[in-house]
């Protein structure tokens, strides 16, 4: 056993091969487990990697937008940790041990009991227009909470974030997409933070029209 700190292994509780991460009293502990097993690769361990190799490419890509949309959280889970511990349901193995996202349980934020904000999406000539819908507040929205959309373009595994307004406020935001980005590829997503940015929203995935 050996206490790690690694960024990328981070606080999951997760095991990739022969390492199993877990937390314990808020210091970061990697367990080894034997090699001379009668069968390592068993379906359920093969499952395991291809699920987690799916989740660390999205998070490589998501890592800029992770940094806002998972701040401190319960075992040190920031960033890109929180990432891909809440994106690892996102993502299943078939019979072939070839892993699927679904995108449309994609997380680009933790749900720190913020109300998601309301915003929808239109596509055209490679330029996607933000439409934000104003929100009172109440005790789970701020009006100065401020709101932002990730554009995901899936075939790149790129993204970029756009800021859109505050919660309180109505207005359009318009994102032209970068020239090597295909349009059909696209996907968007919404969330809020506070201010202070130690609460988030869950995120909203947004069909575009």
């Amino acid at each position: 056993m050996a206490i790690h700190d690694s960024v990328l292994l981070g606080a999951m509780s997760q095991s990739v091969d022969n390492l199993t991460m877990c937390v314990c009293r808020k210091l970061r502990i990697v367990r080894h487990k034997a090699k001379h097993v009668t069968n390592p690769r068993t379906d359920k361990q093969r499952v395991q990697r291809a699920k987690m190799k799916a989740t660390i490419e999205l998070a490589q890509a998501f890592a800029p937008i992770a940094k806002i949309g998972f701040p401190a959280m319960a075992a040190g889970q920031i960033g890109y940790n929180g990432f891909v511990s809440a994106n690892l349901q996102a993502v299943t193995v078939d019979e072939g041990f070839v892993a699927t996202v679904d995108y449309s349980k994609l997380a680009c934020s933790s749900d720190l009991k913020l109300r998601t904000p309301k915003v929808t999406a239109t596509l055209a000539d490679k330029s996607i227009t933000f439409t934000q819908e104003s929100q009172e507040a109440s005790s789970w929205a701020n009006r100065d909470d401020q709101v932002y959309a990730v554009v995901y373009e899936k075939a790149l595994n790129e993204v970029e974030m756009v800021k859109l307004r505050e919660r309180g406020e109505n207005g359009v935001t318009s994102f032209a997409l970068p020239e090597d980005w295909t349009a059909a590829e696209v996907l968007v997503y919404a969330f809020a933070t506070t201010v202070a940015g130690r609460r988030t929203s869950r995120t909203l995935a947004i069909s575009m029209e």
